[in-house]
């Protein structure tokens, strides 16, 4: 059955229901910006003030992802349902913006002006998979939930180092070499390695997979990666979808210790 978007998100409307603001960070490849703007639309349709940025750079967004547009000062926020975008420095020889700071977001967030503020977190030169460098990701130290994204069509199929942004660091970390198959082993050390997927991931937050691109899962599938939710990886689960499709996503294992 299709998730809902509550049940994706189930933990953190416990802090959204008590009026506390959420603070979700996007690392990782393969589809952060169109999952931004998918999260924003759908928690601004359910009634709630929505603040994006980045902590890296990113495209200047299109007038259809936001209401308020804000560059070069504090966001403010109003009374009614919003999205507003926010970003210190246009750049217009690549139409790219600069973000804020994480430490400028931490401040956002504490004092409560917007109920979700997500932020894109890393960045991959819009390849469908990455391994952090020593400086990345820049994740805001008060985030309540890191999803970290993979493109699909790299699941299950030969590496390819022109297909992962930072070959040579992925490669050392998986131990992994060109034409290898990237399963689930290959993930499930990625996962683990405290310079891996989750690298700088605050320790109260909570971490999700999102396996993006990919138009189904069948159980079989699913049931393969079950093995990921251990414990000791302190993944809360994964999410199967295409977050440019209706629904975004269609598949969710969990872990049910949590």
């Amino acid at each position: 059955m299709t998730p809902t978007f509550r049940e994706l998100f189930n933990e953190e409307y416990h802090r959204l229901d008590r009026g506390q603001p959420l603070l979700i960070a996007l690392i990782g490849a393969g589809g952060k910006t169109s999952t931004l703007h998918w999260l924003a639309q759908v928690f601004y349709h359910q009634g709630k003030r929505v603040l994006f940025t980045t902590t890296t750079k990113m495209y200047l967004p299109t007038a259809a992802n936001y209401h308020s547009l804000v560059i070069g000062q504090p966001p403010t926020t109003s009374s009614a349902p919003a999205i507003t975008a926010c970003f210190s420095h246009y750049q217009p020889q690549d139409n790219k913006v600069i973000g804020l700071t994480p430490e400028q977001i931490d401040e956002i967030k504490q004092r409560g002006a917007f109920d979700v503020i997500l932020v894109e977190a890393d960045g991959s030169r819009g390849l469908p998979l990455k391994a952090p460098a020593r400086h990345e990701p820049c994740i805001p130290s008060r985030s309540d939930c890191v999803i970290a994204l993979t493109g699909g069509q790299v699941i299950d199929r030969p590496a390819d180092p022109q297909q992962i942004h930072r070959w040579a660091i992925f490669s050392t970390l998986t131990g992994v070499g060109a034409s290898e198959i990237l399963d689930h082993q290959v993930f499930d050390t990625l996962i683990a390695h405290p310079d891996g997927m989750f690298k700088g991931t605050p320790p109260q937050a909570r971490r999700v997979w999102l396996i993006n691109q990919v138009s189904h899962c069948d159980n079989q599938l699913a049931a393969s990666w079950q093995n990921l939710l251990r414990p000791e990886l302190a993944l809360s689960a994964i999410w199967f979808g295409a977050v440019q499709e209706t629904p975004a996503i269609h598949h969710l294992i969990r872990c049910l210790t949590r």
